[in-house]
């Protein structure tokens, strides 16, 4: 089993959703954890959950400034950083890239690569000698988006896109001092925040109908994605780099008919 003992991690966005999820699976497996997130209220929830385990940093993932000082402040409260996650996104409402105003296009291809783009390259940077001094790694927070053209909109899918070049492209040039690594996520039953920029409100991040078509045949909760940031994060991965978990729920083998082709096995007709 994974175990995170004696390690220390960043969690980037983990005051809520699929990063929370990860923040207290880590904390459950041994680890001290430090968070930089732009909502202080949730914050504020999050220490005074998991207490001394926990050290928090208000500030955006946009500015290398804050990234440094929540790599510095880990550091000066836990003597070193061993894991770095980069998590922190937010979606564009599913919009098509023909249903964004014009007039407020820029602004939110502007917000949505500074955030889901920009933000994992500076943490990255800002992670990156810390990383260097204990042979540590990096995991990103991917999606199935990563991979194929989904509902959530090309301003969204290109992003995602741009996450799996991160890891690829980090992983090589890590080596062999740092790791890189990603999860793609599929669905989660949580919200995730919209762009500012279109006066979005945190969106559902289930589609209607999504467990129909997922193989599996249910929603996923945050916390069943923990797990895998886990075991990248131990040293039972120490021989993983550059790769993306998929944790997609089936999604990527969807048949054409059916989303799945065993629904209708029956143990007793098997033993007949």
């Amino acid at each position: 089993m994974a175990t995170l003992d004696g390690k220390v991690a960043l969690v980037t966005g983990g005051a809520g959703g699929i990063g929370r999820a990860v923040v207290e699976g880590y904390v459950e497996a041994g680890a001290k954890v430090a968070v930089l997130d732009r909502d202080g209220e949730r914050l504020g929830e999050l220490a005074d959950t998991f207490g001394d385990n926990v050290i928090t940093t208000l500030g955006s993932v946009e500015n290398l400034a804050d990234n440094q000082r929540a790599v510095d402040e880990a550091v000066k409260a836990f003597g070193k950083l061993d894991v770095f996650v980069g998590n922190a996104g937010v979606g564009a409402g599913n919009l098509s890239l023909a249903e964004v105003p014009l007039d407020k296009l820029e602004a939110a291809i502007d917000e949505i690569y500074a955030i889901n783009v920009k933000g994992y390259l500076l943490g990255a940077r800002a992670a990156l000698p810390a990383l260097l001094r204990t042979g540590g790694n990096m995991i990103f927070s991917c999606s199935i988006a990563s991979y194929r053209a989904v509902d959530d909109g090309t301003l969204y899918v290109s992003t995602k896109h741009a996450n799996l070049g991160i890891v690829r492209g980090l992983a090589f040039e890590f080596a062999p001092k740092v790791r890189v690594n990603g999860v793609a996520i599929g669905v989660a039953r949580t919200k995730m925040e919209g762009l500012a920029a279109l006066g979005q409100e945190p969106l559902d991040a289930v589609l209607p109908g999504a467990e129909e078509v997922i193989p599996l045949g249910f929603i996923p909760e945050p916390g069943d994605y923990a797990e895998g940031f886990v075991y990248l994060a131990s040293d039972a991965a120490r021989v993983v780099t550059g790769e993306c978990l998929w944790a997609d729920s089936g999604f990527g083998i969807r048949g054409i008919g059916s989303p799945a082709g065993g629904r209708n096995l029956d143990p007793d007709l098997l033993e007949a």
